[in-house]
């Protein structure tokens, strides 16, 4: 779920909700397995266009599917330069690092709801855990699935579900996550005035991807 979902303590935000609309040509959502992570080694290319909080920006990111020991387990994670999202198998999100080190842990852990129907919403409750806090810090998450439908990125044309996900911190983001690649193509995050340190916004985008099937 690169989801999937943002960086650091200040909890960027991260994650999920997408519902089909059935008018016009817009596609039949497919049948839904279980989740399964992009294999190792896998790699995807994002456009990121950071404005406001995010910092004024416009790079190409990569991240890498690998492995890591987390509290003497081993599980899988999403790598980028200085930032990393430790996973379940099923995509669960356990915690984020920054340097080495964690900046965000969820408890429960933060996850899509899936199988993705359109219309579909759902609220959690977590505690989140962050550098210097005696106290986790409580995050509540609604995430519904607006629309199954076609999304043009530079990598190409794709098949996704469009999930809104808000977060009581406030941050309020898009996501279209395509089923096909495991990962999301694009995604909009917005922090609101309400986020700690003020409005801001990321854009990103699909530019290339070797992810193994």
């Amino acid at each position: 779920m690169r989801s999937i979902f943002a960086r650091s303590s200040q909890l960027a935000g991260a994650t999920l909700a997408a519902t089909l609309v059935l008018v016009g040509c817009a596609p039949m959502a497919p049948n839904q397995g279980s989740y399964v992570l992009p294999p190792m080694g896998s790699n995807w290319v994002m456009a990121r266009t950071n404005s406001g909080s995010y910092g004024a920006a416009s790079v190409q990111v990569t991240t890498s599917r690998g492995e890591q020991m987390w509290q003497g387990e081993q599980v899988a994670s999403f790598e980028e330069p200085g930032f990393v999202q430790l996973l379940r198998a099923n995509g669960n999100l356990i915690a984020f690092l920054g340097g080495g080190k964690p900046v965000a842990i969820f408890d429960p852990e933060v996850r899509f709801s899936r199988p993705f129907e359109v219309g579909k919403t759902v609220t959690t409750n977590h505690q989140v855990t962050l550098p210097g806090r005696t106290e986790p810090m409580p995050l509540q998450i609604t995430q519904k699935v607006e629309a199954y439908e076609d999304v043009t990125v530079p990598a190409g044309t794709f098949k996704t579900f469009r999930v809104s996900w808000s977060e009581s911190t406030g941050v309020e983001n898009t996501y279209w996550v395509s089923p096909e690649l495991g990962i999301t193509v694009k995604s909009i995050l917005t922090r609101t005035a309400k986020f700690p340190s003020g409005p801001g916004k990321r854009e990103n985008e699909l530019v290339s991807q070797t992810i193994k099937k």
